[in-house]
């Protein structure tokens, strides 16, 4: 039972860490295809690291407070979210 708390713990700490990612990831793509060229290239390549180290950085420390996944479970669960799919 350990090995799966603990695959669901890693799965909750990915999608936590992916949403930085791909915004560095997508905003270095974007400077590389603006500015073509050495330039470019570093500023995109520091985009996307930015981005993961962001994503790590803010991952473990979901981590670290409560846990990966009773994180994930009150942005899945707030109640905002609730009223919204009543309505519809």
């Amino acid at each position: 039972m350990k090995i799966i708390e603990r695959l669901l713990s890693v799965l909750g700490w990915l999608q936590i860490f992916i949403s930085p990612a791909i915004i560095g990831a997508v905003t270095g793509a974007f400077i590389w295809l603006a500015l073509r060229g050495s330039l470019g290239i570093v500023l995109g390549l520091s985009m996307g690291i930015l981005g993961c180290f962001a994503g790590s950085v803010f991952a473990e420390k979901a981590r670290r407070g409560k846990g990966t996944i009773e994180f994930m479970s009150r942005t899945i669960a707030h109640p905002e979210l609730r009223e919204k799919e009543k309505k519809k």
